[in-house]
């Protein structure tokens, strides 16, 4: 069962801090992929690897300081200096950052939603005949399976999935990362996970193999760690939305509650 940190109450969450937190709970994995090391620049975590891919290496905050393009350019120098590709998410969606880091070649093509549940409000996980769905952490064949699903369905290259699961192998507190496949009839075609991290349940990787998308299964999936993160104490669950899956979580009864800049930068071509 997951270990419960602080479990916020809903009245108390502060939606863009809260979000946050909750994404930094990826920081442990981050720093364990291949090469992977952390730091801390003018407010904002960064996280470098072996890796050459955005998301695997990134920037989480607002730079703090009196001047954003110093701050901004502190933040990015090892990533210029070695031409590394990266994604930084920042906690607002504002004209002056969103110009900064395009003047620094991000692409920042639209905000991010985030949204909340109270979770005494989640709906009851009701799975049809046919279909199952299970936490797969202990059974590396399926966390593999899961982990294809959620990467690749949201943009990575199959060849991600061996450097995640050999980061996530290394978190010392497994109990803070769950990972739940769906399958229907024998077949994997969906996948979630769990992060418990500033006090809430956060809902990431979230994903379903095309052929078998709008079917239910990305809803049922993200019922099933919402439920897990329900029942393990939380409180609250969060989540950012793609446009696809927005409409899946309002059914669930998320509400949208601040917009998060996630801007992405390659390096040019022959850098």
């Amino acid at each position: 069962m997951t270990k419960v940190l602080d479990p916020l109450e809903p009245r108390d969450v502060d939606p863009v801090a809260t979000i946050e937190a909750s994404l930094r709970g990826w920081l442990p994995v981050f720093e364990r992929l291949p090469g992977g090391r952390l730091d801390h620049v003018a407010g904002c975590a960064r996280w470098l690897c072996d890796v050459p891919l955005p998301l695997f290496n990134g920037v989480i905050g607002m730079p703090g300081g009196d001047h954003l393009d110093t701050s901004i350019a502190a933040v990015l120098e090892p990533f210029d200096a070695a031409a590394i590709p990266l994604l930084w998410v920042v906690p607002a969606h504002e004209g002056a950052i969103i110009r900064a880091l395009g003047a620094r070649g991000f692409a920042v093509e639209f905000g991010t939603p985030t949204m909340t549940i109270d979770l005494a409000k989640l709906p009851p996980l009701e799975a049809p005949a046919g279909t199952t769905i299970e936490e797969v952490d202990a059974d590396p064949e399926a966390l593999r399976d899961a982990a294809m699903i959620a990467l690749t369905s949201n943009g990575m290259p199959p060849w991600s999935v061996g450097p995640y699961l050999e980061a996530l192998e290394r978190v010392p507190d497994r109990e803070t990362i769950r990972t739940f496949l769906a399958r229907r009839d024998g077949a994997p075609l969906a996948a979630s996970t769990l992060v418990s991290a500033g006090g809430v349940a956060g809902l990431y990787n979230v994903g379903t193999l095309p052929d078998a998308r709008r079917a239910g299964l990305g809803g049922l999936v993200s019922t099933a760690a919402m439920t897990a993160g329900r029942d393990a104490g939380y409180r609250v669950g969060v989540l950012q939305s793609s446009d696809l899956g927005r409409p899946v979580y309002r059914a669930m009864g998320f509400q949208e509650c601040a917009t998060f800049t996630f801007a992405v930068r390659f390096p040019p071509t022959g850098a």
